[in-house]
Formats: C-alpha cells, sequence, structure tokens
C-alpha cells in the first residue's frame, strides 16, 4: 500500500467534497506519479493557507483521465479541463469544514516539497504522521462516522498502519448498546458514500436537541437520511426530532427501537401527518447489526474482485 499526500486550496476541496463521491484531479505533469497510484492506498488530504494542515484521510476508490468533465472553479472559469488526471476517494474520517483551521493536522515541521501537490509520503514521517492522525481521527478509520464533529484525543501506545481490509478492532471498553448502534449506522452510511455524523445538532425554537446519526450526500451539505435510536420509553420525542428534520430539511425519518417498542411506535405514527408517515421507516437493532455485517462481506468480496 502506497500513503499520499494530497495537496490543494480550501475552494477546492470544497468543490471535491460536494461531489457525489468526492474526487480529485492531477495536472498532466503528474503522469507517472499518477500511474505507481493503486485502488486502495491511503491519501491525507491537505489544505493549504490559510487552513494549512491535514483536513481528513481517505483511500483510493479508483482512477481514470477525463478530458471533458469541468469540475473545479478555475476549469469552469477557463472552459477546459485543468487537472485531467482523476481519482475518485473514499473519505474515512474528516473534519467539517468550520474546523478545518482550527482541528487540522499540523505537518509544518515535515521537510517536504511543498510546491509538489502530489507525492508519497516518506516511510520516516510516516509513523508520526499517522501518530498525529490518530489523535484527532482515532484508529478506527473503517468504524464509526466520517465526519468527527468533535475531535478527541486518543491515548494509543502503538502505532498501527490502517489496513486496506476491513480488521475488526478491540475497544478498550466495550460501548453501550445506544453507542455501537451509533456506530454501526454510521459505517452503514460511509460504506454507502455518505458524510456520516454522529450527535448531529438540531436547533429547535425552546431547546438544542442532537439526532444520533445523519447522513449527509455533502460534507457541508443538510441530511439526507436521519436516524434517532430509542431504547427509552421517550419515543414521542424522538419522533417529535425527526419530525422537525423532516420540516426543516426534508431529510428521510428514520428510527430503531425494541421489538418491545413497535406497537407504541406504530400507535404514534398512525396519528402523525401523513406526509411525514409516509416517509417514516422503523427498524430493529437486529437488523441494523446484520445489514452492516453484509455490507462489510460485500465491500470485502468487491474488493477481492477488484470491482469497488
Amino acid at each position: 500500500m502506497n500513503h499520499w499526500l494530497v495537496i490543494g486550496v480550501k475552494q477546492n476541496w470544497i468543490t471535491a467534497l460536494s461531489q457525489p463521491v468526492p474526487i480529485w484531479g492531477l495536472k498532466q505533469q503528474y503522469s507517472i506519479t499518477f500511474q505507481s497510484m493503486r485502488e486502495g492506498d491511503n491519501l491525507w488530504l491537505y489544505t493549504t493557507s490559510p487552513v494549512k494542515g491535514v483536513i481528513g484521510l481517505g483511500q483510493v476508490k479508483d482512477k481514470y483521465v477525463d478530458w471533458k468533465t469541468l469540475i473545479w472553479p478555475e476549469e469552469l472559469e477557463k472552459q477546459q479541463v485543468v487537472w485531467p488526471l482523476r481519482f475518485r476517494i473514499h473519505i474515512l474520517k474528516i473534519l467539517p469544514v468550520t474546523k478545518w483551521e482550527s482541528s487540522c493536522i499540523r505537518i509544518n515541521d515535515f521537510n517536504l516539497f511543498w510546491q509538489q501537490g502530489f507525492q508519497q509520503i516518506r516511510p520516516d514521517y510516516l509513523p508520526e504522521l499517522i501518530k498525529r492522525t490518530e489523535k484527532v481521527f482515532g484508529s478506527l478509520v473503517y468504524e464509526g462516522s466520517s465526519i468527527i464533529q468533535i475531535p478527541e484525543l486518543i491515548q494509543s501506545t502503538e502505532i498501527k498502519e490502517p489496513d486496506v481490509q476491513y480488521v475488526p478492532t478491540a475497544l478498550s471498553q466495550t460501548p453501550s448498546p445506544h453507542k455501537e448502534l451509533q456506530n454501526h449506522l454510521a459505517e452503514i452510511g460511509k460504506l454507502q458514500f455518505y458524510y456520516s455524523e454522529i450527535e448531529y445538532p438540531l436547533e429547535l425554537e425552546s431547546e438544542r436537541k442532537k439526532l444520533d446519526v445523519v447522513w449527509k450526500r455533502e460534507i457541508s451539505g443538510v441530511p439526507t437520511f436521519v436516524f434517532e435510536i430509542e431504547f427509552s420509553n421517550n419515543i414521542e420525542k424522538a419522533v417529535e426530532r425527526l419530525k422537525s428534520a423532516f420540516k426543516k430539511w426534508n431529510s428521510r425519518p428514520r428510527i430503531i427501537v425494541p421489538e418491545s417498542s413497535l406497537a407504541k411506535l406504530h400507535n404514534i405514527i398512525s396519528n402523525s401527518e401523513q406526509e411525514f408517515s409516509s416517509q417514516f421507516r422503523n427498524y430493529q437493532p437486529e437488523q441494523i447489526t446484520e445489514l452492516l455485517t453484509k455490507k462489510r462481506e460485500l465491500r470485502n468480496i468487491e474488493q477481492n474482485l477488484g470491482l469497488y
């Protein structure tokens, strides 16, 4: 596996991350380097001034040459392709745009050729880069959400190089069933190439709440899917949060409840507006766990066949 540093200006990264699947491009002068890049290679996404740091971690999904499609502002202005050597990116972890400057991973002490926008990371720098990345993103690059809203300091005594294939990682503490389902839903969204986020803020008139998990098509966009996980008897409040998200963003409302709560849930939904109830879906925890297992298996099969 190769490890690449991908350097670009802030606006070009915002444009790249707003595509259906994030995409990056290189100029023709990088053709030899481009040929040495492989699917599954790790990518550290670096944004130049005013950010000056790594804002995300991803992997090469596929690569191709495109002299027709205009994507970035400079290409649209010139009406010609500037970066034809393109590759799509599977985002593993990324900071929200509002936290790029304050929480990015600083590597200004690395002796790099900063004028080179795409370069392989030197082996002697890689352990330190991984260490700094884990402090912000955590060591679980596949599990959990892609968007890291609140960076947490991750204590790690051993630096492990990320693997191309999914490998279950043992946790020092067993998460609660609620937290575990949040991570499962977030990973499913990531595997479906959404930007998934845990504890997403929801501003209400009388209070500020958070949705358990959301999936977004664009990093700075509004939620496409919103999820609530409810193991207590407060199903009404969970449904109200979903209704608020539906009215505000037209998001698709989803809830996960145990079988014992289905009767109460159906009674609540039966008294809801038709527009909301027609879009509403509910699942049981076991269904989400099974779905994630199948998604992981399918991903590995597709990778082994070279079809991912």
